[in-house]
């Protein structure tokens, strides 16, 4: 049985319009889908049956989303659940993940009136040949074939694993706020920092696969300091938080998003910091790749009036006589499931043979 709770938050359910507008599988729509919609538009490549579907997960740091979706850009099931049970290692999780998957085409599909052409999946990390690396955030990732075991838990459709900011840059480009936006760049800002560079609508992984992981970045001169992750990230703010107000004896807030927005002075000490640092890596980003739009999404974008006014104001003043920034520093359409989506629209390419070199894609 499908023990999968369906998606309720911001992050959930993808519309079925929305759905096929993205896979690029059906004309943009505002409301009722066509079902006999079904042929890839951006190439007039491939035609796909109607009872087909893919199967996209987005595996976070701590909860994973789950989605079967049809050609035609109907939603037949979504749901998020736990990335990891206590005592769980990531073997053991991902296996999981796969079974409720299956679990959920199983429901979905309901006596095989419908095929599973291919899965995407995407998480935090470098993908590269040799798997996921760099994602502190899913520790032993990198001790497990997560290709191999998708290939096998789907009967070895078309796999597709990559990295989830990317996946969301692409999305963006395809259907949201970076769309005609060339160059464009995608930032994701929550409980890690990332960003995904598009040119020409198309994702740029990069000669190694690190592309966009700004989270790495050191601001110059501070060889010392913490990276940006460390100073901007959900958890990092929080710790922060924790350190001052165990001093002080106060209660918590709830969340990195009540840190960056409080009055109370000492908080406001801790986000001005965290977005004073963030801005001069955006100022640097935008003078280096001088890109037509910069979209930020991610959990920490709940706080967006306050995260946009800063940057804008900051890359404003240091770029006098450039364009307004309010036209160019713009919050993401796809703010909490931009990833999701991106798993959807990565498996239709693997579906329908394309192989984007900054994934993993195998048959």
């Amino acid at each position: 049985m499908l023990d999968c709770p369906e998606l309720t938050e911001p992050a959930g359910r993808t519309e079925p319009a929305g759905l096929a507008e993205l896979t690029g599988l059906a004309e943009p729509a505002d409301s009722s889908v066509d079902a006999s919609a079904g042929t890839l538009a951006a190439t007039g490549a491939l035609a796909f049956d109607p009872s087909a579907t893919v199967v996209a997960l987005d595996i976070g740091g701590t909860k994973t989303a789950v989605a079967t979706a049809t050609a035609a850009g109907e939603s037949l099931a979504a749901c998020r659940v736990a990335t990891r049970e206590p005592g769980e290692d990531m073997t053991h999780a991902l296996d999981r993940l796969l079974r409720i998957a299956r679990d959920q085409v199983a429901a979905a599909t309901g006596e095989g009136r419908r095929e599973v052409v291919a899965v995407g999946l995407v998480c935090p990390g470098t993908v590269t040949a040799s798997g996921v690396a760099l994602s502190p955030n899913l520790p032993g990732i990198e001790n497990v074939d997560v290709l191999a075991l998708a290939r096998a838990s789907f009967g070895g459709v078309p796999v597709v694993v990559a990295n989830d900011v990317k996946a969301a840059g692409l999305a963006e480009a395809r259907t949201g706020a970076l769309v005609a936006a060339d160059p464009g760049l995608f930032v994701n800002l929550g409980t890690g920092v990332a960003a995904a560079l598009t040119v020409g609508g198309r994702v740029v992984g990069g000669a190694r696969g690190v592309a966009g992981e700004i989270g790495y970045g050191l601001a110059p001169g501070h060889a010392d300091d913490p990276d940006l992750e460390s100073i901007i990230g959900g958890g990092p703010l929080i710790a922060r938080t924790q350190a001052r107000y165990a001093l002080t004896g106060h209660g918590l807030p709830p969340d990195a998003v009540a840190v960056l927005t409080s009055p109370d002075p000492r908080l406001r000490e801790i986000a001005d910091h965290a977005l004073d640092v963030l801005a001069g890596h955006v100022l640097n980003l935008y003078l280096t790749l001088d890109p037509a739009r910069i979209a930020f999404g991610g959990g920490l974008m709940a706080a967006s009036d306050r995260i946009l006014d800063v940057l804008r104001s900051f890359v404003s003043t240091h770029c006098p006589g450039g364009p307004d920034m309010s036209d160019v520093i713009v919050p993401a359409r796809y703010i909490h499931d931009g990833a999701l989506r991106g798993a959807v629209a990565l498996a239709w390419d693997a579906a329908a043979g394309e192989r984007p070199n900054w994934a993993l894609v195998t048959r």
